[in-house]
Formats: structure tokens, C-alpha cells, sequence
């Protein structure tokens, strides 16, 4: 068996000659937080690697005209510390700062969080409810632009073809009417994979009091990080309080079971589920803590 080739381009024009020489076989370096273990498998090796690391302004965190562009190298430490994700995508801050160790955080890149596709990508839940789209360059030099949930389509599968590589991710930057919130249940307190997570992003308006946008994103439970587009326009026009905190929890136990019915967590996430979503609503910060009935 030949040897595996390594490339490491430098520039977008060397990223895109790189790609032009990919096939099925190829396999794309960011952080190697999960290729190395992939390598370590029994199986086929791959007969290129292409070596992101390097690429010139794919770690790139800009604010431009009301969207905030989140480049693929980004690492999870920065995506914890930058001033723009904090104050405009709050959400994937806090998912960031829950990734792995330490060690994980500094080399995991949230474009490989996406690329490998896992259900209990952190990153990926986050970046669902910031209505986040997925830009990449293939082998022709051509720019593609979609949205997240037309990347993802089961676990360990996304619509990325082998010459294709993410270089960004652009999203609405959210303004000083919203907050964001992460939360995630994982079978440890730290260096954990998550069980179950959400994300939630809402808007109130100032003069009413009431939720004037809401947007529901849950992971880790189904092939792929969702939204929950029911219970956004359940909560919608709602005021802040202990019926629609119940009403959240409620609607986060039902995507569960719609998700996976008949699986053998079942129980126990939906048991998860509604402590998960009442933890999500008061980290709000909107109004009074809320409790589930069992508290």
C-alpha cells in the first residue's frame, strides 16, 4: 500500500490545489482531536491528508454588516474567550467552554466539531440555534453557502463532498435585546461527552414583556443536533414566567421522545430533559427561578 501523502497548504489558492488531489480515501486535518483516533483503527489509511492548520484567515472571528463570521479553525479556547462571540453569540461561548479538557479545547477546532458529524457535538447544537450556514471551497475554487441543517444528515454523515472543506461560519449576529444560553447533561463533571444539550436563544420585547423570538436547538439525542420549531411558536408572545418555563421543559421532553422513541435512554433523557430545560430557562436571567414539580 502506498504510503499516505501529507499536504499543508499555506493560502486559499494552495487549500484549493490541495483539494483538487482529494478523494473518497482523503481525510482533512484541523485539531486531530478525533482523526488521530480514527487513524488508530484497524482499516484503511488514508492516501492523503490535507493539513488545515496552516491555511492563512480560517481562524478568523470578524463582525461585518450585522453578521458575525466564525472562522472553521477557531478553537474552542477562543471561541470561550473572544469578545465578539460573547457579546453577539453568547451560546456558543458557553458550549465551547464545556468541550472536553483543556488540552481538547486548545486543539479542537469547531469546523471539524461539524465535519465529524457526531450527535453530541457541543458546537453544532449551539451553532443550530444561531441559524448559522456552513461556507465551503472545493477543489474548483468554488464557495458554497447552506444552512447547518443541510450539512448534517446523520451521525458521522454530513453533505460535504471529499474535496470539500468548511472555511466559515457566518451567522446573525445577536443584538443587545437577546440572550443565549447552553446547557448539557453528560455522564461526568468534567471532560465530558454530552448526553443530552440545548441551546436557546430568545428575544424580549422591552414594551410588552413578552418573548418576541425564541429559538430551541437540542443534541445528543436523535442523529443529528435539531430545532424545535413547535415549541419556538409555542413560547412565542409569551411572557417570562413559571407557565412558559414549564411549557419549555415540556416541549423539550416531547422533542425527545419524537426523536427517539422506543430507544432504551428514552426514560431517562426525558427525565434529563425537563431538569436541562429549566436549568436553560433561569440561565436566562429574564425573570424569577423557576423550578420543575419534582423540586
Amino acid at each position: 500500500m502506498p504510503p499516505t501523502r501529507v499536504l499543508t497548504p499555506s493560502t486559499r489558492d494552495e487549500l484549493v490545489e490541495a483539494l483538487a488531489q482529494a478523494t473518497p480515501r482523503t481525510r482533512l486535518v484541523a485539531g486531530g482531536t478525533d482523526l488521530v483516533r480514527e487513524l488508530h483503527r484497524p482499516g484503511e489509511a488514508p492516501d492523503l491528508l490535507i493539513d488545515l492548520t496552516g491555511v492563512s484567515g480560517l481562524a478568523t472571528i470578524r463582525l461585518d454588516d450585522g453578521s458575525l463570521h466564525i472562522g472553521a479553525l477557531s478553537t474552542f479556547t477562543g471561541l470561550q474567550e473572544d469578545p465578539l462571540v460573547r457579546r453577539h453569540a453568547l451560546c456558543l461561548s458557553l458550549a465551547a467552554a464545556q468541550v472536553g479538557s483543556v488540552q481538547i479545547r486548545n486543539a479542537g477546532t469547531l469546523g471539524g466539531n461539524v465535519a465529524n458529524a457526531s450527535p453530541c457535538a457541543d458546537g453544532a447544537t449551539a451553532l443550530m440555534a444561531l441559524d448559522a450556514d456552513v461556507v465551503t471551497v472545493d477543489g474548483a475554487g468554488e464557495e458554497r453557502r447552506r444552512p447547518l441543517r443541510e450539512v448534517l444528515l446523520g451521525p458521522g454523515r454530513t453533505a460535504l463532498r471529499h474535496d470539500e472543506a468548511i472555511i466559515e461560519y457566518p451567522l446573525p449576529a445577536l443584538s443587545a435585546d437577546h440572550r443565549s444560553v447552553f446547557a448539557k447533561v453528560g455522564s461526568r463533571t468534567a471532560v465530558s461527552v454530552a448526553r443530552l444539550n440545548a441551546a436557546l436563544v430568545v428575544r424580549l420585547d422591552a414594551t410588552t414583556g413578552v418573548l418576541a423570538e425564541v429559538r430551541v436547538a437540542l443534541g445528543a439525542v436523535g442523529g443529528t443536533a435539531f430545532r424545535v420549531p413547535e415549541l419556538e411558536r409555542e413560547l412565542e408572545g409569551r411572557a417570562v414566567d413559571q407557565g412558559s418555563a414549564q411549557l419549555f421543559a415540556d416541549g423539550c421532553m416531547a422533542a425527545v421522545q419524537a426523536s427517539i422513541p422506543g430507544r432504551y435512554s428514552l426514560p431517562y433523557k426525558q427525565h434529563a430533559a425537563v431538569g436541562l430545560a429549566y436549568d436553560a430557562w433561569n440561565m436566562l436571567a429574564l425573570g424569577p427561578v423557576c423550578e420543575p414539580a419534582w423540586a
